[in-house]
């Protein structure tokens, strides 16, 4: 295969931490794609099992494929932000090293966003599947008045209704993600970043289950137990720290709103939508579990369990498995 341009149509990051088990499928999916004018970063956060062997083998068979390593383990988003610096697409997505997406993925995506120029975002119908691969279920990824050609009500939606944040991992144009970076290092800044890119561009999505999203006992949201575990895997600069992510945010959504090119009418529609935010999912009692998680860690999760467990399931693939889709 010959080595894409210095700027190929679609960059394919995947930061990566111990993925031995589940990273050679990850890139053979990427390698698959029918849109070939790509490159894959791969960003490698210090590893300590196969994995950085898995990686340089296949760097070293195909020329779309840059691998980098960490010297020491940044936390993850740091190391996304790291993938994304790396890359030259004009379309950016990252994937995570577990997942796998179908050969249409990236050609039919990529097109969605040429043929929508006012759009940021592109994502498909999501595919659950098991450590085995087998069908959970799936799930359409689609928020309602993510798509309006209003950044204030792309805005609202996204910062009221609940979803699996799984936008952030379709595929992006490049300088809407630009000026919406930096990952913060917090739990929930995958949803802070959706909220920021809603108001530079509108999302589109494509009803097919491109993407298979692997929902296993190693995924963060089940390995990490309370909040400052969650808070260094995040970023290891924050051991030992408070956190407080919900606060962080909440306040980054305002932010978002000040820096953005929204008129003086749509701002302040933005703004109203963040005095609701505390009267919708469960949000008022979020930031008091906040608080409270710096003194008894585990209360976060207890509390996000018995929330899902007795209210609502997770958004993705607390749907799915709920259902009954096996």
């Amino acid at each position: 295969m010959p080595a894409p341009s210095t700027s190929p149509l679609v960059s394919v990051g995947m930061p990566v931490y111990n993925g031995e088990r589940y990273v050679a499928q990850a890139i053979e999916s990427v390698l698959s794609q029918t849109e070939t004018d790509l490159e894959l970063v791969i960003s490698d956060n210090a590893s300590s099992d196969r994995t950085a062997d898995i990686c340089r083998d296949y760097a070293s068979g195909d020329s779309r494929i840059r691998y980098f390593r960490n010297d020491v383990n940044l936390g993850a988003l740091p190391n996304f932000n790291r993938a994304f610096l790396l890359s030259r697409g004009t379309f950016f997505k990252w994937a995570a090293h577990d997942d796998v997406l179908r050969a249409d993925y990236l050609r039919l995506c990529t097109k969605a966003l040429e043929d929508a120029p006012d759009a940021a975002m592109c994502q498909s119908a999501i595919e659950y599947i098991d450590e085995a691969g087998a069908s959970l279920g799936v799930h359409a990824h689609h928020i309602e008045g993510s798509q309006a050609e209003d950044g204030a009500m792309r805005f609202t939606a996204m910062v009221l209704r609940p979803h699996d944040c799984y936008g952030m991992m379709g595929v992006l144009r490049r300088n809407i993600v630009d000026r919406a970076m930096p990952l913060e290092s917090y739990h929930g800044a995958d949803r802070a970043l959706l909220a920021r890119m809603a108001l530079y561009g509108r999302f589109v999505s494509l009803p097919d289950a491109l993407l298979q999203v692997r929902d296993h006992a190693g995924r963060y949201s089940r390995a990490q137990k309370n909040i400052r575990d969650r808070a260094t895997w995040y970023d290891a600069r924050n051991a030992g720290k408070l956190s407080f992510p919900v606060w962080r945010m909440y306040g980054s959504y305002w932010i978002s709103i000040a820096s953005s090119s929204l008129s003086g009418g749509e701002k302040a529609r933005a703004r109203l939508s963040l005095l609701r935010w505390w009267f919708v999912n469960f949000n008022s009692i979020r930031m008091a579990v906040d608080i409270a998680g710096s003194v008894a860690p585990g209360i976060v999760d207890a509390a996000e369990s018995f929330k899902q467990a007795v209210f609502s399931p997770a958004p993705g693939p607390g749907d799915v498995r709920r259902s009954g889709k096996r």
